[in-house]
């Protein structure tokens, strides 16, 4: 896995070793984001379709992220906007699938446009969902794994 971020995004290039279908059937199907991301998480995959997660923050505090798919191009290309309830504009998050070899595939995501954002709580939120981010495709890849 390669993580970068800068004042404005987040990088990150992960290796599976599955073929790239899986990779995106487990990225874009409800049943399987609800296990390796989570019961609340709700996508609904086209373009047009609604985002919705639900999750609790280090305060313990509930938060409620939302978006809306803007591109959604199988089996390649997943793009939404993200937004907490409490931001005054969204992120755009891509997902990029991308076959190396028969038996595997890189993910690259790429979650961009931080600077919509207060510059008091930017880069702690970036850290933040640096690391959410990794949390998640870590359980994706132990979910392919199965």
């Amino acid at each position: 896995m390669k993580v970068g971020t800068t004042a404005d995004r987040i990088v990150i290039e992960y290796d599976f070793r599955r073929n790239s279908r899986d990779v995106w059937a487990a990225l874009t199907s409800p049943e399987a984001i609800g296990t390796w991301w989570g019961g609340t998480v709700r996508l609904e995959p086209k373009a047009g379709g609604a985002f919705r997660e639900e999750w609790i923050d280090g305060t313990g505090r509930k938060v409620v992220t939302i978006g809306t798919v803007s591109r959604f191009e199988p089996p390649e290309l997943l793009e939404l906007s993200w937004a907490d309830e409490d931001w005054p504009q969204a992120t755009q998050v891509s997902m990029n699938v991308e076959p190396v070899a028969d038996a595997k595939t890189v993910l690259r995501l790429d979650h961009r446009g931080w600077s919509v954002l207060p510059a008091d709580r930017r880069q702690q939120l970036i850290e933040q969902h640096a690391a959410g981010w990794h949390h998640h495709l870590r359980n994706l890849e132990a979910y392919l794994g199965r």
